[in-house]
């Protein structure tokens, strides 16, 4: 990611603090590895159940697939998720502008989240 948008931890930590979700999954195979890929360059541990984020453009998209703890309804728990992506991706890149020789980022173009496993 850029220096524009949030670290992988902090994104991880916003979606973990949403009531009802219990775990992280890896969104998928590639990610997982480009992941591992990227945490080896800039020398931070690997982190293959995290949120993904790809920039396409001046666009986001968001990816990331939870665990939904028993007593929740999953599809209010996507939801919170969502909105509190949403909320702080939006807050984040307005409140740090847009780095040097990074396009500028407009819009989060999609957030997908996926339910992994319930209770």
């Amino acid at each position: 990611m850029t220096d524009v948008l949030p670290s992988t931890d902090e994104l991880n930590a916003v979606v973990l603090a949403v009531a009802g979700v219990d775990g992280l999954f890896a969104v998928a195979p590639l990610s997982a590895v480009l992941g591992t890929v990227r945490d080896a360059l800039t020398h931070r541990p690997p982190a293959p159940h995290s949120v993904s984020v790809v920039a396409h453009g001046t666009a986001l998209s968001v990816a990331v697939k939870i665990g939904v703890a028993d007593g929740y309804a999953a599809a209010d728990v996507c939801r919170r998720v969502h909105d509190a992506l949403l909320n702080h991706l939006t807050h984040h890149v307005t409140n740090h502008g847009t780095a040097a020789g990074t396009p500028e980022v407009a819009e989060v173009a999609e957030i997908a989240v996926t339910v992994a496993r319930i209770g």
